[in-house]
């Protein structure tokens, strides 16, 4: 099989995998989920929870595709999704957990440790503990590959990567989970990150010697390949959270930051991993204090991204749940 069959088989599978089977499940799953308790939006709209289990759907794919690429030779950069896959269970797992048995009175970083403090562990603090453990395991594998790895005879000089790689892993986690407050931010922010991702990934493993491409076209069509098969869960869910029929959830919003986060820190060097890092912790400490919402309200340019595609009818003096706020919050 020469490079142009192998590409165009690469794509069809993150396509038929990545993107059509999700697509298929979530619009099969919709009238089950519609039978659910319904929950209350920032708007005071009824809708229904459960477009996190896109994720789950997706995860096993990505695994199947991941393995699939592999046996085809190494001129693919979709193996990584035998790595995004477990992560984004993981993480599906620890959101659902939050979502069916948190209670939204501890909030924040600060909440979560005044209760660990009383001797209470929240779920948020579970969720805390479980992504930075699984973050460490999947940078530990990434510093086999990654160009802030340092190479094979960096030795222990690979410590302080593995910590900030984990570090960015968990924090992009909170991240996107702290944009999920209105419909369709999180699954935009999340589109950016990958697109960022994606960008970077084929020629750090390139240059790593982790997969054989060569050529400006060909690194481009792995990235493009890739997009698709990252992007497959937004397409399977988008006209259902901007349509505020339902809402993602931790479980959603937990593997996508998971996910998004693992894609970047595969493509960074070293410097890079740093700022990306440093970005993180601003940001995560910055929502202790300032409502992302005020802010995006304020600024026309995010405020025009924001609303993009959603429905915007909803008068000023209309309140926002604070069951909403907890419930995508959490």
């Amino acid at each position: 099989m020469n490079d142009t069959a192998r590409t165009f088989l690469s794509l069809g599978i993150a396509l038929g995998l990545g993107v059509l089977v999700p697509a298929f499940f979530m619009r099969m799953l919709m009238p089950s989920l519609e039978r659910g308790v319904p929950v209350t939006n920032y708007r005071g709209r009824a809708v229904f929870a459960g477009l996190g289990v896109v994720w789950l759907v997706w995860a096993g794919c990505a695994i199947v595709v991941g393995v699939a690429a592999s046996s085809i030779g190494r001129t693919s950069v979709l193996p990584v999704l035998t790595l995004l896959g477990p992560l984004a269970l993981v993480a599906f797992a620890l959101g659902v957990v939050d979502d069916a048995y948190g209670n939204g009175a501890d909030r924040g970083f600060r909440g979560h440790f005044s209760a660990l403090a009383h001797g209470r562990l929240t779920t948020g603090m579970l969720k805390l503990v479980g992504m930075g453990v699984a973050s460490v395991v999947i940078a530990l594998i990434l510093v086999q590959m990654a160009p802030w790895g340092g190479g094979a005879d960096a030795g222990w000089l690979r410590i302080p990567g593995v910590l900030l790689a984990a570090s960015a892993i968990a924090l992009t986690t909170n991240f996107v989970n702290l944009t999920d407050l209105r419909p369709g931010r999180a699954l935009k922010v999340y589109t950016a990150l990958v697109f960022f991702g994606a960008a970077l990934v084929p020629n750090a493993l390139a240059h790593a010697g982790v997969v054989e491409i060569a050529g400006g076209m060909r690194l481009a069509i792995e990235s493009l390949t890739l997009l698709v098969a990252l992007l497959g869960p937004v397409f399977a869910v988008w006209r259902y959270d901007l349509g505020e029929r339902a809402i993602l959830g931790d479980s959603g919003a937990n593997a996508m930051g998971a996910v998004a986060g693992a894609l970047i820190v595969i493509g960074l060097p070293f410097w890079g991993l740093m700022a990306f890092t440093l970005v993180l912790v601003c940001l995560n400490a910055v929502s202790e204090r300032v409502s992302y919402s005020a802010v995006i309200d304020r600024t026309r340019a995010l405020r025009w991204l924001d609303n993009l595609g959603r429905h915007t009818d909803r008068t000023p003096d209309e309140p926002v749940s604070a069951l909403s706020e907890h419930v995508s919050r959490r």
